[in-house]
C-alpha cells in the first residue's frame, strides 16, 4: 500500500509551531497552505523548511483559496498571477511535488457561468506556462461550488490543459450530490495526483474529522483503493486537538483494510467505473 499521509497546517498559527507539531505525531509531510496571516513564506522560512527536509520529512504546497486567477479584470488575474508564480518559486525551493490551485468562483461570478469557466481556463493555462520554469507540477481543486459545482466543470479545465493535474477533495465532492456525484469525480482517477480527506453532512463544507459527519467511507475508501490509488493523502480537518489527525489517519487506513468487494470478488471501482 504505497500511501503517504500528511496534514494541512492552520495558516492563523505560526508556520513552525504547525510544521514541528504535525511531524511529531509521525505524519510523512505537511501540506503548506500559504496564506495570509501567518503561513506566508520568506526567504528565512524556506531555509528552515529544507533544513527539516534532510531529516526525511517533505512538504507540499497549497495556494491561498481565495486567489483571483480566474477574475474578469486583466490587471486583477495578472497581480493573482504574480502570485501563483511566486508560490510557485517557494514549491520549487522546498521541493514540493505539487502546488494546488483553487478555480476562482465567487457567488457574482458563478452568475455568468461560461465566462467563469472561460476566465478561469485562461488562468490555469498561464499557471501550467509559468510552472514550466520550475519542478512543481500544478494541480486544481474541486471545490464543488459556484461555476465549478459539478465534476464536468473540473473536466472542463482538464480536457483543454493536458499538463494540468487534479487534487480530489474527497468531502467536497459529497457536497449536494452526494456518493453519485463522487464516483462521477472518481473517473477522473487518471488525472488524480493529490487526494485532500475530511468529513461533512453532504450540504456544507464543515471540515470535520474522518467519521465525525456522514459521508459513507467504507464504500467511498474502497472506491479509491479499487481504482489503483497511490499516492498523497492529506488530512484537513479543522481541529484545535492534534488527536483528530491521528483519528483521521488510523480511520481511514481500517476503512482501506476492512472496505467490501462486490460478489464478484472485485473492487467497488473495478466493479463500477
Amino acid at each position: 500500500m504505497d500511501l503517504m499521509f500528511g496534514v494541512m497546517n492552520n495558516p492563523h498559527l505560526p508556520l513552525k509551531d504547525e510544521v514541528e507539531s504535525i511531524l511529531s505525531l509521525g505524519f510523512e509531510y505537511v501540506e503548506i497552505t500559504v496564506e495570509w496571516p501567518k503561513g506566508t513564506v520568506d526567504e528565512s522560512m524556506m531555509r528552515w523548511l529544507s533544513d527539516v527536509s534532510s531529516t526525511g520529512a517533505f512538504f507540499l504546497v497549497h495556494a491561498p483559496w481565495y486567489l483571483e486567477i480566474g477574475h474578469p479584470y486583466e490587471h486583477v488575474r495578472r497581480g493573482a498571477l504574480k502570485v501563483a508564480e511566486e508560490i510557485l518559486r517557494v514549491a520549487d525551493r522546498i521541493e514540493s511535488p505539487y502546488v494546488t490551485f483553487h478555480p476562482f468562483t465567487p457567488g457574482w461570478l458563478a452568475a455568468v457561468r461560461d465566462k467563469a469557466r472561460e476566465y478561469n481556463l485562461k488562468g490555469f493555462r498561464e499557471i501550467v506556462v509559468l510552472s514550466k520554469n520550475y519542478s512543481s507540477l500544478p494541480l486544481v481543486e474541486n471545490v464543488d461550488h459556484g461555476a465549478f459545482s459539478s465534476p464536468s466543470d473540473i473536466r472542463y479545465l482538464l480536457d483543454n490543459i493536458p499538463d494540468l493535474g487534479m487534487t480530489f477533495d474527497v468531502a467536497h465532492s459529497f457536497i449536494n450530490g452526494g456518493l453519485d456525484k463522487f464516483k462521477s469525480y472518481l473517473r477522473l482517477a487518471n488525472r488524480i495526483l493529490h487526494i485532500h480527506v475530511h468529513d461533512n453532512d453532504m450540504r456544507r463544507d464543515l471540515h470535520l474529522p474522518v467519521g465525525a459527519g456522514k459521508i459513507p467511507w467504507h464504500e467511498v475508501i474502497g472506491r479509491i483503493r479499487d481504482v489503483g490509488y497511490k499516492g498523497t493523502v492529506t488530512l484537513e480537518p479543522h481541529v484545535s486537538e492534534y488527536i483528530y489527525y491521528r483519528v483521521s489517519k488510523d480511520l481511514f487506513l481500517k476503512y482501506w483494510e476492512e472496505s467490501p468487494v462486490d460478489e464478484q470478488g472485485q473492487g467497488y471501482g473495478q466493479s463500477h467505473p
